[in-house]
């Protein structure tokens, strides 16, 4: 230690003691507790100045600083500089958090990063020249802290602002036997800010709300009474809190009703079951009908966490609907129109959403004849017909016409025809009586006996989709009642349709990016034999399953097949990056574990939260007849013999891209003429049939059957076993790899 400076004492350094003198720190804002943290710090490191940062959980881009500063006067000169939300001025301890390892700065100002921040502090107007200044002699170290979750928490620097006092970096060790505590205590106090803040909010809402909220505890007392609730029942909410609602109840609520012994019982009897929900009609003395919900509160798990009460006055709607019945007589005709509306607001309502739950154009061409037929009584016969960019309506479904019928039914959109004048004017055409109308011709609705028919247009956005003909063979069978039910039909199929090919258009993109993803060919090795399948699963999107296959410079072949975790786009993005890493590094690294662990700590720098990669990566050598692989997580592969025995390739290590630092191992197998290596991904073992998986014994069986076969027909093969046992669709994308030795 540098002359001056106080020795520090065995104990202050002791992990477990510093673990309780920082959960000792005052609950507090985020940036004061940072603040008595980074003061402990010095305690015990006597340093000019101790910086703590601590990145915002919601706002990774966001960073709170604490500081502690000595007494020394380039200390307290630069004291006033320091701020928890501002640009820190010493850029040592974010050198270290993104390095993710202790950091060194024997003299800061010469650092290029130290460099480059000052001018950009400059550039905003702040004290550049005065830190510099003040820094000029300044040198330091900093290490980072971090939790399993949160690794990129935080660090803790350490600055010597003179330079014959320089900090020593034997303190390097001891810092970082302080840093779990250290981020223990920086997370719990960011954890009670966040609960701070959520807490600020619900109080915010409750206290905005029209209606009376009254919550309480698992203890039965009164925690959060806002003050609409204090006016239905004429209370004052604020020195009633943490009063026990018991006492509460039978004190000064239950007499604000008429009733005030039945709410009582009714009350106390919900509060003996705190898991029952009720909701009570009770008219206060003064006359007011109130509605009193009660429900139990849970956590996210399910488990209670106290009780909420919501008192809404409801006087006004019960006061008109004693008006509303006193007018029944002489509204009955009214209320029996609107009865129907209502029935067809909620036919409408179902019809819009089986429409929308369809994924393909043809299911809501169907729906939408379907649901015609159904809320226009009278309709016999029912067509969508669509405009093709080449400018004619074609029929894409029907009821109810002859076939011959139907193949006539084609029309130029630019003609005279009503056709041609509903797609043009974007309006719907009603036809009374077809005999009688001189624009109807005669070409379809004579041969089928239609009297009076309906087209309605289809429009999605700005553009003209097609139109729905419902047709019936009674004159005047449609009138307003209809036209406002089909117009609206049509208005909720527009909106699937645009779905429905808004989702095609992206099928569409998904399996051309899968497929542009997948090895394009596999290579040719003296030797062996190969063969690869990819299938996505029924319905799926892009998804995170690949295989790949290269020539290593050596002449060996490397055979790669993994799953990412997760689905889309992004999924198919790290399988992107995973698999060009893995050749990148397969032309500088042989060894399987080797490559695997390099492959893990790219991974694990660049992967989102909670994403990891399985991987089963194989080196044949047909010169030694030998396979070298290394397993990262993944299901294992299966070895064939030649008489058709079966061996699988167990023992795996952890996934990648989970942690950095993970060991992984290679193992050596025979590999000679004859033999077949098989592998593959979960969802080939995990195909289900009700309770029941594929799994191992259901591929040992397949592999069993077709270990004869060439390469590309045993994939084949095995994935249709797969298939067959879940009724023919699977749940999860599938990759298989096979490999076979053959002569040299």
């Amino acid at each position: 230690m540098a002359s001056g400076q106080a020795e520090r004492t065995p104990a202050a350094l002791d992990p477990g003691r510093w673990f309780g003198r920082l959960a000792s720190v005052a609950e507090a804002e985020l940036g004061p507790a940072l603040d008595e943290i980074a003061e402990r710090v010095r305690e015990a490191f006597p340093a000019d100045v101790v910086a703590v940062e601590l990145v915002e959980e919601a706002s990774p881009g966001d960073v709170i600083h604490g500081y502690s500063v000595g007494d020394s006067p380039a200390a307290r000169a630069l004291a006033p500089l320091l701020t928890p939300d501002g640009l820190d001025p010493i850029g040592l301890g974010e050198a270290a958090r993104r390095a993710g390892r202790p950091v060194v700065w024997p003299r800061l100002v010469s650092e290029p990063e130290e460099i480059e921040r000052l001018a950009r502090l400059a550039r905003t107007g702040g004290p550049a020249g005065t830190l510099h200044r003040l820094m000029l002699d300044a040198g330091g170290l900093a290490v980072p802290f971090g939790t399993p979750q949160h690794p990129g928490l935080g660090s803790i620097a350490l600055v010597s602002l003179a330079r014959d006092r320089p900090v020593p970096e034997a303190w390097i060790p001891e810092l970082e036997a302080l840093a779990a505590p250290i981020a223990m205590a920086a997370r719990t106090h960011q954890l009670a800010a966040r609960t701070r803040r959520t807490r600020q909010t619900l109080e915010g809402v409750v206290s905005s709300s029209r209606m009376g909220v009254l919550v309480s505890d698992l203890r039965g007392r009164l925690s959060i009474a806002n003050r609409a609730a204090g006016e239905l029942l004429g209370l004052d909410p604020e020195p009633l809190l943490g009063m026990p609602v018991r006492e509460l109840l039978a004190e000064r609520v239950k007499w604000r009703f008429t009733n005030p012994d039945e709410y009582e019982a009714r009350m106390l009897a919900l509060y003996d079951d705190p898991a029952r929900e009720d909701e009570l009609d009770v008219e206060t003395v003064d006359g007011q009908t109130i509605v009193h919900h009660t429900a139990p509160v849970r956590d996210v798990s399910g488990a209670l966490i106290g009780r909420v009460e919501i008192l809404t006055d409801v006087t006004p709607a019960r006061q008109a609907l004693a008006d509303a019945q006193r007018l029944a007589a002489e509204r009955a005709e009214l209320l029996a129109r609107e009865e129907r509306r209502a029935q067809e607001e909620v036919a409408l309502t179902r019809a819009a959403h089986m429409m929308a739950s369809a994924l393909t154009r043809a299911d809501i061409h169907e729906h939408l004849l379907d649901q015609a037929m159904r809320l226009v009584p009278g309709c016999e016969k029912a067509a969508v017909l669509t405009l093709e960019r080449s400018g004619m309506v074609v029929p894409v479904a029907t009821h109810g016409f002859a076939d011959d019928t139907v193949r006539r039914m084609i029309f130029n959109a630019a003609g005279e025809g009503v056709i041609g004048r509903v797609l043009a004017s974007r309006r719907p055409f009603i036809c009374n009586d077809s005999e009688t109308d001189a624009r109807v011709s005669s070409r379809i609705v004579r041969p089928e006996g239609i009297r009076s028919f309906m087209h309605v247009p289809l429009i999605l956005g700005e553009r003209v989709y097609g139109l729905l003909s419902v047709n019936s063979a009674r004159p005047r069978a449609f009138g307003e009642r209809e036209l406002h039910v089909l117009t609206e039909l049509c208005r909720h199929a527009a909106a699937a349709l645009q779905n429905a090919l808004q989702y095609e258009q992206e099928r569409h993109i998904a399996e051309t990016l899968q497929q542009a993803l997948l090895a394009e060919e596999l290579p040719e090795v003296p030797g062996l034999q190969l063969a690869a399948l990819y299938q996505a699963a029924a319905g799926a999107e892009v998804g995170g399953d690949f295989y790949n296959a290269w020539r290593l410079p050596d002449g060996r072949l490397a055979l790669l097949v993994g799953d990412v975790s997760g689905k889309g786009v992004e999924a198919a993005g790290i399988t992107a990056m995973v698999r060009y890493m893995a050749e990148a590094l397969g032309q500088r690294v042989g060894d399987p574990a080797a490559l695997v662990a390099e492959l893990n700590e790219l991974l694990a720098a660049r992967l989102p939260e909670a994403s990891l990669v399985t991987l089963l990566l194989a080196v044949v050598d047909p010169a030694l007849d030998e396979l070298a692989w290394c397993s990262a997580g993944h299901p294992p592969a299966v070895l064939i013999a030649p008489d058709g025995a079966l061996r699988t390739l167990e023992d795996p290590d952890p996934p990648c891209g989970a942690f950095t630092g993970l060991r992984f191992r290679t193992h050596r197998d025979r590999f000679a003429p004859g033999d077949v290596l098989v592998a593959y991904t979960d969802g080939l073992i995990e195909a289900r049939r009700g309770m029941e998986e594929f799994g191992e014994e259901g591929l040992r069986a397949a592999l069993a059957e077709a270990a004869r076969e060439e390469p590309a027909s045993l994939a084949r093969s095995v994935y249709g076993a797969a298939r067959a046992f879940a009724g023919g669709r699977l749940s999860d994308d599938v990759a298989i790899a096979v490999a076979r030795r053959t002569g040299r």
